[in-house]
Formats: C-alpha cells, sequence, structure tokens
C-alpha cells in the first residue's frame, strides 16, 4: 500500500522547472535514472509523463503529467474538484490544470527522523507549494486518504495524521498477517 499525493498546478509554467524542483525536494541528484514519454504513444500531442525509475533510495517516486504547450484539462472543462458557487470570482470558472504532479510513498516508510509517509507528504506539498506560490503559480492537492481536494495549504496536517494511521495499520496488522515480523 503506498501514499500518492497529487498536486494540480494551475497556471502555466515549464514543466521541466517543476520537474527539477520536486526532485530537489525528495533528495535526487544529477544520476537519478528517468523516463519522459507519451502517455498514449498513438497521440503525440496528449499527455507526457515524466517519471523517476524504481528502487533508488529516494523517499517518493515522483512523476509529472503535462502536455507540452498546453494545458492538460482546458479552462472551463468541469472537473471534480471545482465548486460552481465559490464565492470568489477566480474560481468561478473551472482553472485549467496545467500540470499534475504526484508524490508516490510506502505507507511503512519512516524517515531519518521519524517522519511517516504522512508528514512526508505534507512536508513536500507545503515546500512545493511555496515554491509556486512565490512565482504567482496556484496550486491545489489531493488528499488520497479522503479524496478532498484544497486549495493551497488547507488541510495538509490531516495528511500527516492519516499517513499515521495507515503507517499503524500496516505494522500491526498487514505485517504480521504476511509474516513480516519487524516491517515497517
Amino acid at each position: 500500500m503506498t501514499l500518492d499525493t497529487r498536486v494540480y498546478v494551475h497556471n502555466p509554467v515549464d514543466y521541466r522547472e517543476i520537474w527539477l524542483k520536486c526532485n530537489q525536494l525528495i533528495g535526487a541528484h544529477e544520476g537519478i535514472e528517468f523516463k519522459d514519454e507519451p502517455l498514449d504513444k498513438g497521440k503525440p500531442d496528449g499527455e507526457q509523463w515524466i517519471w523517476n525509475m524504481p528502487g533508488q533510495g529516494l523517499c517518493a517516486l515522483l512523476d509529472v503529467k503535462y502536455r507540452k504547450g498546453r494545458a492538460l484539462i482546458e479552462q472551463g472543462e468541469h472537473h471534480a474538484y471545482c465548486e460552481p458557487d465559490d464565492p470568489d470570482e477566480s474560481h468561478s470558472m473551472c482553472a485549467p490544470r496545467w500540470l499534475e504532479v504526484s508524490f508516490d510513498t510506502a505507507c511503512g516508510y519512516m524517515g531519518e527522523n521519524g517522519e511517516g509517509c504522512g508528514d512526508l507528504h505534507a512536508r513536500l506539498v507545503a515546500q512545493l507549494g511555496q515554491w509556486l506560490d512565490g512565482k504567482g503559480i496556484r496550486w491545489q492537492w489531493v488528499n488520497e486518504f479522503t479524496s478532498e481536494v484544497h486549495w493551497g495549504y488547507e488541510g495538509l496536517t490531516d495528511l500527516g495524521s492519516g499517513g499515521a494511521k495507515a503507517s499503524t495499520w500496516f505494522r500491526d496488522i498487514v505485517a504480521p498477517a504476511l509474516g513480516l515480523d519487524g516491517a515497517s
């Protein structure tokens, strides 16, 4: 079981810039192996996917979905996360989604400082959010535990507590059932 936290980027931005920043946040170095390829090889103008190869010792797998030179979801297309009666006029029309960033970590993850997967993802989202805010870029994130989509930093503390519950469940129920004594 993994925690997959997604960040939606709502303003035009070069996917490579986001890719480099996210890799920096997860501790990647220049030698990290990755792929940059179309999601559907039959559609050259369709979605692209740049992602780190697994098994390289990073705290999270990283992938970024994008389209070259245009939004993944165009302005005005309906999205599950839109609120049609939003009093803030900037959100009255569905916002385009230019990029989708995914951080994916095993629920049993435990960092050197005792940080669990939910805390790790809350930190990664907050750090990416600060960087995006500094560039004037609007963003949202999705809490996989609740399926709620949040603007900005709202709800990040819930992500940490959800990760703690998932880690406890894995350690106390799943690992013993699989004979993985001492697994974390």
